[in-house]
């Protein structure tokens, strides 16, 4: 039986009238259901990450065939794995009602596959865009990105099969990447020190979703070992910054928040938004104290984690990851602003700087929420299929094999909302389609290209019954008009 569950209508609307190709179409502009705050103005924001996306997608995305990869330095032919999972991310969170940036995906997850090693894992840095196994070994901050966005892209693309892939994965890296204990290790090859940047706590939630084999070890064993070593590593300094390496209980080795230290704040600032997480608010709140005390245009790097001394690298590596501390707190509104504003100001930037930028501020503006539990963004703005929709709050559907997503009871249809309650109701049995209507109804089954497979259209009142035997096998959109409303479902067909 097909197992449907959820999303706002805004976003698929636009995914079954052919014109659209994805579930979650930029900008989001969620508030993270009220976990702490976001920038001010999302809508200026969303235009200016737009802008930096776009050049990072010219400057620094290069293909080759089948293949694509993110350019380390430009001109340098280096490809490192880190780049693969910021740029596999993005590809998910900027794709909107015009562009769909999929077959780019594909062609990122394609050069990670063919640039693994023996475990599965991706090698961490090439010359070329020609990936083999090189022997190079896996770094575990790729793969934690390139496994969350694994997981996202199954559900803004609407394809199961990146949630297999995403299983698969997880499974190495647990073997391989992580101790018995749950702390992770740098790399599939050396454990000799941690790094705080590389623990994602909200990443270990997705896993626990999709690897459910191992999910009291996501949930449990994995996070609370490397809560505790963030939570070591935070309480050494006043000021709360981490650093770039630890020892295995949290204890930091070089005193200094540097260009590997500064993803920890990104990654804590996930787990707060998308779960609310108090541990990591406590950590967010101790450093944003610290750095709403700090001009944005005066914040440079790399940083004595005493903050008594700061070097001259004044980027979006600082300027950008400390903002992300500062959202917990609304009385530090103004410096959240002040902060973003100050990272557009430093325009087009390196690859690691400009990376940084873009996460950050794709999180900070609303626009990077967990796609697992989030309903689609409805903002008629940006979206102009939403403003026409008969009833914004009908539902719709994403990917079966959900993450952290809640179905009805009986594995069918979820619950809708008060204000859709008059919407046709549907359910799906093996192949047919039940309705329950009132006068003329008219019945599309529309293909993920836009064609229509199937119609259906006459008067009936009670219950219908529509078969889709003769259709192919694969994904659908339904979509249902009766009685002045519209419903669009997407069901598998098998």
């Amino acid at each position: 039986m097909n197992r449907l569950v959820k999303i706002g209508l805004a976003g698929l609307l636009a995914f079954g009238l052919a014109q659209a190709k994805v579930n979650f179409p930029y900008p989001q502009n969620s508030n993270y259901g009220g976990n702490g705050i976001v920038l001010s103005n999302q809508t200026e924001a969303a235009a200016q990450l737009k802008k930096a996306f776009e050049f990072y997608l010219k400057d620094k995305y290069k293909e080759n065939g089948n293949y694509a990869a993110i350019e380390k330095d430009k001109g340098s032919n280096n490809f490192v794995s880190e780049g693969t999972g910021y740029g596999m991310l993005m590809m998910v969170y900027f794709s909107d009602n015009t562009t769909s940036y999929q077959s780019q995906f594909d062609k990122m997850w394609a050069f990670y596959k063919a640039g693994s090693n023996e475990h599965g894992l991706m090698n961490w840095s090439f010359g070329n865009l020609n990936p083999t196994n090189n022997h190079a070994n896996a770094a575990t901050d790729a793969e934690m990105d390139v496994a969350a966005a694994l997981i996202m892209a199954a559900y803004q693309f609407g394809d199961d099969k990146y949630l297999d892939e995403a299983r698969t994965l997880l499974k190495n890296v647990k073997q391989y990447e992580f101790e018995e204990n749950g702390l992770h290790k740098p790399g599939d090859a050396w454990n000799d020190k941690k790094n705080p940047s590389y623990v994602a706590p909200a990443y270990y939630r997705l896993f626990a979703e999709v690897d459910k084999d191992n999910a009291d070890f996501w949930n449990t064993t994995a996070m609370n070992a490397n809560y505790a070593l963030l939570e070591t590593n935070s309480a050494e300094y006043s000021t709360g910054l981490f650093d770039n390496w630890s020892n295995a209980s949290g204890k930091g080795m070089d005193k200094y928040y540097g260009y590997d230290a500064a993803r920890t704040p990104w990654r804590l600032a996930q787990d707060f938004y998308w779960f609310g997480e108090e541990k990591a608010k406590t950590m967010l709140d101790k450093l944003g104290k610290w750095v709403s005390g700090k001009a944005a245009s005066s914040m440079n790097g790399t940083i004595e984690r005493s903050g008594s001394q700061m070097w001259n690298d004044h980027n979006s590596t600082f300027v950008a990851t400390l903002m992300t501390s500062l959202v917990t707190d609304e009385s530090r509104q103004g410096k959240l602003d002040e902060y973003w504003k100050e990272a557009v100001s430093l325009g087009d930037e390196a690859y690691f700087e400009q990376s940084m930028k873009v996460l950050c501020g794709l999180l900070v503006s609303g626009n990077m929420p967990n796609l697992a539990a989030a309903p689609a963004s409805s903002s008629s703005a940006e979206n102009p299929a939403s403003s026409s929709a008969a009833n914004p709050g009908s539902s719709a559907t994403v990917p079966s094999s959900s993450a952290g997503l809640q179905s009805s009871s009986s594995g069918g249809e979820a619950a809708l909302p008060t204000a859709a309650m008059n919407v046709p109701k549907m359910e799906l049995s093996g192949r047919t389609l039940l309705l329950s209507v009132n006068g003329n109804v008219r019945v599309d089954l529309i293909s993920m290209t836009g064609a229509v497979a199937k119609s259906y259209d006459r008067s009936s009142t009670g219950s219908v019954s529509v078969s889709f035997d003769a259709v192919p096998s694969g994904l659908y959109i339904v979509r249902v008009k009766n009685a002045g409303m519209t419903m669009l479902k997407k069901i598998k067909l098998d």
